[in-house]
């Protein structure tokens, strides 16, 4: 079993007032982009209780398009 971590961050209010905005929580916006970025998928037939979810394979695709992009994979290799 992979051991979880939790982060606690404080959000800028431009990503608050884009996403009451928009009418959605930023915590779905951000577990959205997790998922996607890490391929999580969240079957119906064996649901996460964790609340995480791909958005689908295009939004997957963008989301390690930029985290490539931004150069992270390439950053502070001492993480591996």
């Amino acid at each position: 079993m992979k051991r979880k971590t939790k982060l606690t961050i404080e959000l800028p209010p431009e990503f608050v007032e884009l996403c009451r905005d928009d009418g959605v929580e930023p915590e779905t916006v951000l577990r959205g982009f997790i998922a996607d970025l890490c391929g999580i998928m969240n079957w119906q037939a064996n649901p996460r209780e964790d609340g995480y979810s791909s958005n689908g394979s295009d939004e997957r695709d963008m989301a390690q398009a930029y985290y490539e992009r931004v150069g992270y994979p390439y950053l502070n290799q001492h993480w591996r």
